[in-house]
Order: structure tokens, then sequence, then C-alpha cells
């Protein structure tokens, strides 16, 4: 009896794919490979939506247990699904894909041969890891080392070369980045840049992909995702922010205007946040006097962490928060998803940094406040 394969066309996902010149439209793409050791059960090729996956269509399996089928769907991601035991996202679009499984092989580990795009990904993460893993490894052991001995000046050196290490491995994935064609491997790419200090090319990449492949929901995603982070951009004026204070007054962004200011998103629960506060402190009490406050906007749940935590820390700045958590209208319009997020401001409310931490804080605000004084 003939096995089935299911393969996804995703009609009615990605839609309005009529520009893409890709093989997949016009010619289309032979997906083949052969199943050993296989379960009983179906194969499915799934499409994917935000939330799940879904199958479509069928191809058969021969009775030698080789398959070979053309797609002529859209380019895209797609989820291969063996019997509900192995599976693998992959990505079908100009290429043809050979794709094998093993009922036997226990890790499940499915990887199509013939996939530019896989080989392009595979490419760039060897070329930085080459150049950069072992230096990070060597960082690592230095840093644990240094905190078992409780050296915390030694820890924080560490730390500090950790960063502008971090720092150069961006500038090499972006170099690296440019020089590869916008195919759906790109997509994957950009993942790897950090948004804040490579907006304009992620920007770029991501309305190149969206021009080249309109209606896939992950890209557009992206793009959406971006023009949020334009909003806190390094230069932009910082949005509002209007939230009650511990006393139920609301408090604006914007009356601390005529002070560089750090707004400082954290919470209660958030151990990195709590682990962090003590520098922001140190930092406030060294910068205080020339004009320098926090704005500290609590994601907590309910009053009661946000003021224990305020008055363990030793938080002694301006505090608000709507107690939503994540969905606090601040986080929302500040596009935060993780936490400690902080922005710094001038006088003016210009964002002039984003995310420092650590010894990165002082340094900044001493700049800031050098410059200041050589401008009077």
């Amino acid at each position: 009896m003939k096995k089935i394969i299911a393969l996804v066309l995703i009609a009615g996902l990605f839609t309005s794919c009529t520009n893409s010149n890709s093989q997949t439209q016009e010619e289309g793409v032979t997906l083949s490979g052969t199943v050993l050791n296989s379960p009983v059960g179906i194969i499915t090729i799934e499409g994917l939506t935000r939330e799940s996956s879904f199958p479509i269509d069928t191809i058969e399996v021969n009775d030698d247990n080789t398959f070979s089928h053309v797609f002529t769907g859209e380019a895209g991601f797609y989820r291969v699904n063996f019997f509900n035991t192995q599976n693998g996202i992959m990505i079908i679009d100009q290429d043809d894909l050979v794709i094998n499984f093993d009922g036997s092989n226990a890790a499940g580990n499915i990887v199509p041969e013939g996939s530019s795009e896989i080989e392009t990904i595979q490419e760039f993460s060897t070329t930085v890891n080459t150049e950069f893993a072992a230096r990070e490894q060597e960082l690592t052991d230095a840093y644990n080392a240094a905190n078992q001995e409780g050296d915390v000046k030694k820890a924080d050196k560490v730390r500090d070369d950790y960063m502008e290490l971090v720092a150069e491995k961006q500038e090499f994935s972006a170099a690296l980045i440019r020089k590869y064609d916008v195919t759906m491997a790109t997509y994957q790419l950009v993942s790897f840049l950090d948004t804040n200090s490579h907006l304009e090319l992620k920007d770029s990449l991501a309305q190149l992909l969206n021009a080249k492949y309109p209606g896939r929901f992950y890209i557009e995603d992206l793009v959406s995702n971006l023009e949020k982070a334009k909003v806190t951009a390094v230069g932009s004026l910082a949005p509002e922010i209007s939230l009650p204070n511990p006393d139920g007054e609301i408090v604006t962004l914007s009356s601390l205007r005529g002070q560089v200011v750090l707004i400082d998103f954290w919470a209660q629960w958030c151990k990195p946040c709590r682990r962090e506060n003590p520098n922001v402190v140190a930092a406030y009490n060294n910068y205080k006097d020339k004009g320098f406050t926090v704005f500290g906007v609590s994601l907590d749940r309910t009053k009661e962490n946000w003021l224990k935590a305020i008055e363990e820390d030793g938080l002694t700045w301006t505090h608000v928060s709507d107690l939503k958590y994540f969905n606090s209208v601040a986080a929302q319009e500040y596009g935060v998803q993780s936490i400690p997020f902080s922005i710094l401001l001038d006088r003016e409310g210009k964002i002039i940094a984003k995310n420092l931490r650590g010894p990165a804080l002082e340094k900044a605000l001493e700049d800031h406040f050098s410059q200041e004084a050589g401008k009077m």
C-alpha cells in the first residue's frame, strides 16, 4: 500500500504573490527523498500561521519508499511533519530539495539538501562562530572565574570587554549580511542583528523582503516591529508617557523636560532588573546634582510588589505604573518586549542612547555632561 505525504499549499494565507519572480510560481520546485523505517501514519508538509500550522495537499510515496513531487505554491517557510514524530521548518523557494526521513533516527533532525537559502544561513553562522566563538568563551570563563573569586572589579572589566566584543560581532555580522542577495534566508539573518544599532539596515532589508515576498505574515510582522522600533530610535523625540505614580497622581514624562532622563522599564519580579538597580542608584546619586533623574516605569501587576521593590532597592526617583504587566500602555508604545529596558533622553526629551547597563550608563552620563560643559 502506498504511503501519503500531505503537502501544504498556503493559499489564502500568503496572498498577492503575482509579482514574485521565484521559480516556485513559474516552474515549480521538486521535493524528493526517501522514507525509511516509517511508523504508521501520514507525512505532512504544513503551512504556517501566527498561531499554528495546517496541512493542505498530498504527495504519494512510492512502493520503493521514494517520493517526488513538484511544488507550485508560493515561496516561503513550511513545516515538514513526518508521522507526527519528526518535523522541520524549511524554506521552499527556488531550489529543488531532497528530504530524507529515517524513523530510527531518534534525534529527528530533518534538514533538506539542496537549499541555497539554508546553505547561506549555515555559511553565515560558521563564519561568525569561527571569528568570535573562542573569544566569547574565553571571556565567559574569565567572568565566571572572577565572580567565583569575588573580584568585582575584574568581573566588571571582563563584562565591559565582552560588550565590546558583542559590538564588534554585530558590525562583522552586518557587513557579512550586506554581501548576500536578498532571499528568504535574509529573513533569518536579520534576527542576528541588534535592532538598536542596526535599525536602518534591518529596515531596508525588511522592505526589500516585503516587496519580493508580499503577503507573508512573518515578513509583515518584521516590518511592523521595525516601524515600532523607529518610534524609539536614537535622535527621535521620546513618546509621551502619562501614568499614575504610587499615590495615584498622573505624572507625565514631559514634566521632567529640562533634565537628562533615564526611562527605566523594570519590575519587582524581574531578577535582571533588580540586579541592575544598584547601578542605576549609583548613577543617580553621582549625577542628580547635574540634572540627571530617572523615570521608572514598572511592569508589575500589583501595587504591593511594586512599592516593596522600590523600598528594598532604595529607588528614590519618580515612579509610575498602570500595573498591567507587558500590556502597559507605555510598554506597548515603546515596543518593550523584555526588561530591563531603558532609554536615555537629553534635556529636550530626545533619545540619545538605549539599554545602557552597569558602567555603560555611567560612561554615557559622564560623556554627555562633559559635552554640555564644553558648550557652556
